[in-house]
């Protein structure tokens, strides 16, 4: 799973709790690609690794990867809570062409992992 924000701070959060600190981030029902949506309101299990994205002008760069822990259902969002993992941020992680949509979790294969990661 792919998950994006479009806030700087969110990403500077993450570099200060570090590898290994639990975070979470939320969205609202509407920003969740409607495949992972039916995904997880199916009861699939919802532990796996995600990529988060710090996304602007159709350009994701990844920022962190993680493992999800949790996913806390509310009437009108969601709440994904993960492990953060490595964290690119200071060297300018990979950066994607996101979709021109209102989409800020997609679904997909998260980013490869370099070995040793």
């Amino acid at each position: 799973m792919r998950l994006a924000v479009r806030s700087a701070w969110i990403a500077d959060n993450m570099r200060r709790l570090g590898s290994g600190a639990f975070y979470h981030l939320a969205y609202a029902a509407y920003q969740v690609e409607p495949e992972v949506l039916r995904m997880l309101r199916s009861g699939a299990p919802v532990q796996g690794r995600i990529d988060v994205y710090y996304v602007t002008d159709g350009k994701g760069v990844h920022i962190a990867d993680g493992e999800i822990v949790a996913v806390h259902w509310f009437p009108e969002f969601i709440r994904i809570h993960f492990m953060i993992g490595k964290l690119y941020i200071d060297e300018m992680g990979e950066m994607i062409d996101w979709p021109e949509s209102q989409y800020l979790v997609l679904g997909g294969n998260p980013a490869p992992r370099e070995p040793g990661a």
